[in-house]
């Protein structure tokens, strides 16, 4: 028996099993809560520990400069390029796809490298855009309102022919149907070197003079105009004027096509082993001489391109390789206009336009346009 005082003051008996029944509950409850205690400190020192170890692993990401290739399937071009270009990456559309329009609200369906791989600062990703379709140059057609669908002898009671919309005059026609342009507007909206692993190349671009940029991209939209209305396909090697990509990536869309035209103006002349005019309509020359040898038929016919279109904007032809044995190797500081046409494997002229009459000036780009496309009219006729 167990004494136990009473409310009263008065003694009486407890049974021991109830008194024992009693301590026992009060040193489970103290165990219970003891339990408690120690798990959520556990839970506390493991919580803390991955915090710690999650920044350790962010650091060490930032201080080894890594990064990842973004999802961009399924998302708007426009919006994909955006992601891209906020993490110092640069984003290229697959050149099998013709980017001459607009593509910013056409989707992502496929992209390389694929979402989570590892990459490098002012890396690339290639993207294919859903709904695109293939460049004429690797299907083999040819646009069906283009003019060389309209027949030289249609006269203005031809179905389709109105006042304001009259045939293209026959003279303005290609020699051959099929007859695919590139135009490369001058520059990129990026500085840096980019060293091409085929040729050893430095095949980084910049911006330019001042304006380049806008001008050329301006100038582009216009001469595509007069080639378009002349009968010929066209296509262009970025799809804004500050859109980046590489004089190779530059080069490989040029080469898929029939000839380059690369649109360029200079306000400071060149320096060093380089010192012809500054205005002039350029070509790659043959020479073993010289680092990187580009293929004489390309020379030659890349020589008569740039003759067709010279005297119409007033200008003179120069070799577009450098002045000597490294007029085309990859010291820094090397004139990148060059190398985009020594890259080239089809004719290819680079045209160093009188800056007074294409900068900010939008008559004098429409002069320009209408005269190289009847430098490459002629041209395409003669062959």
């Amino acid at each position: 028996m167990v004494i136990k005082i009473a409310d009263d003051g008065s003694f009486v008996d407890e049974p021991r099993n109830e008194h024992l029944n009693r301590t026992s509950i009060r040193f489970e409850r103290q165990a219970k809560r003891r339990r408690i205690r120690n798990t959520l400190m556990l839970v506390g020192v493991v919580a803390l520990m991955g915090a710690v170890a999650a920044t350790i692993v962010m650091v060490l990401t930032m201080n080894s400069g890594g990064l990842s290739a973004p999802k961009l399937v399924g998302m708007k071009f426009t919006d994909a390029k955006k992601q891209v270009e906020s993490l110092g990456l640069f984003v290229q559309i697959d050149s099998m796809q013709d980017s001459s329009g607009n593509c910013s609200k056409l989707k992502v369906e496929l992209q390389d490298p694929k979402a989570g791989t590892s990459m490098e600062k002012d890396d690339t990703i290639m993207v294919r855009l859903k709904g695109l379709h293939e460049s004429p140059e690797f299907t083999g057609r040819t646009s069906n309102n283009s003019a060389l669908a309209t027949s030289p002898d249609a006269g203005s009671d031809a179905p389709g022919a109105t006042e304001t919309q009259p045939a293209a005059p026959a003279q303005q026609q290609p020699a051959s149907t099929g007859v695919v342009i590139c135009l490369d507007p001058g520059h990129s909206g990026h500085d840096g070197n980019e060293i091409d692993s085929a040729t050893g190349l430095n095949v980084g671009d910049n911006g330019g003079c001042t304006g380049e940029l806008q001008n050329m991209w301006d100038l582009a939209q216009k001469t595509k105009s007069a080639l378009e209305q002349a009968g010929f396909t066209v296509r262009l090697t970025k799809d804004s004027a500050g859109a980046y990509a590489s004089l190779r990536t530059r080069a490989d869309i040029g080469n898929a096509c029939s000839a380059v035209v690369r649109l360029h103006y200079d306000d400071t002349g060149y320096t060093g082993v380089m010192r012809p005019p500054a205005n002039g309509a350029r070509c790659p020359s043959s020479d073993p001489s010289r680092v990187t040898v580009v293929d004489g038929g390309v020379a030659s016919a890349s020589d008569e391109l740039a003759r067709a279109i010279a005297p119409g904007l007033g200008l003179s032809v120069k070799d577009d390789t450098g002045g000597s044995s490294q007029g085309n190797s990859t010291p820094a500081g090397h004139p990148t206009a060059l190398i985009g046409s020594v890259l080239s494997t089809v004719p290819v002229v680079c045209i160093e336009n009188n800056m007074s009459k294409v900068k900010d000036s939008p008559s004098g780009q429409e002069e320009v346009a209408r005269e190289i496309a009847a430098g490459v009219t002629a041209y395409f006729h003669s062959r």
